[in-house]
Parts: C-alpha cells; structure tokens; sequence
C-alpha cells in the first residue's frame, strides 16, 4: 500500500525476483494517470526501469489486491514516528482486517517501534471479527525491508 518513490524502488525489487506486485492507493486519480502513462519524474524512474518481463499493477480497489495476494506491505506513513502516522497505518491496517479474504503475512514497513505491532494485529483482528472472518495472519515489522 503506497506508490511513492521508496515504495515504487521495492516494489521493483520484488517483481524482479518473479514476484507479482499490486502497489495499492486510495487516491484513484493517481493510480488512473500511472496506467495511462503520466508519471511525476520520480514515478518515471522508477516505472520506466521496470522489465517488461515483471509483472506490476497498479489499483485503488483494496479488496481486488488483496484476493490473490499471499503478503500485504502497508508501507505509507513510514517518515516519521508520530501520533498522526500511526492513526494512519491504523487505518491501512483497519482496511486490511475488512477486505482480506484469506491467510496472509502483513510486513509493517511504517518505520514506527515494534511496540505498535500489536496495536496493527488487533486492529486486523478486530475489523476481522465483524465480519465473522477467521483468517490467520502474522504481523511482521520490517521497516527496513528493500528500503530504496
């Protein structure tokens, strides 16, 4: 979840290992204007070095995403360790628990202390009980995972 510069650079590191790669963004503008080929230059960078022969995506629907994906990286707001990112990966994480469908590992690159991996689990967990969903999930904090 995140298409700026750092996660771009991951997300190409990834999908040249041969993994498929779905970067998420709510922001449907942004994401339309990347499909048709209008980048900011650090997008261009990026996506232009992309091998044709790596599989990329690009979407703002969550729930799409996340139907075939064995991982979630919830990788925005990982600047800086203050109150207002952590309500945001909060809130990445509360989309997670309502739209995933299956077992997955969530790699937590927000860059704030492991003491919030439990906060994000319950958070899940939680969003996961209202549907009455019992999937299994590891939350794993990585923030330093392929950091461009």
């Amino acid at each position: 979840m995140g298409i700026d510069y750092n996660q771009l650079l991951s997300g190409k590191v990834l999908a040249e290992m041969g993994n498929e790669v779905t970067y998420v963004s709510k922001d449907n503008k942004r994401v339309e204007n990347i499909k048709r080929g209008f980048y900011n230059a650090d997008e261009a960078m990026v996506i232009k070095s992309i091998g044709s022969n790596s599989s990329i995506g690009f979407t703002s629907n969550m729930k799409e995403a996340l139907s075939t994906s064995n991982m979630c990286f919830i990788s925005e707001g990982y600047k800086e360790e203050n109150e207002e990112d952590m309500e945001h990966v909060l809130k990445l994480a509360k989309d997670v628990g309502a739209n995933m469908s299956h077992d997955m590992f969530i790699i937590d690159r927000s860059g704030i202390s492991h003491s919030r991996v439990e906060e994000i689990k319950e958070t899940i967990q939680a969003e996961l009980e209202k549907r009455n969903a019992r999937y299994s999930f590891e939350i794993i904090a990585n923030p330093n995972f392929l950091r461009a």
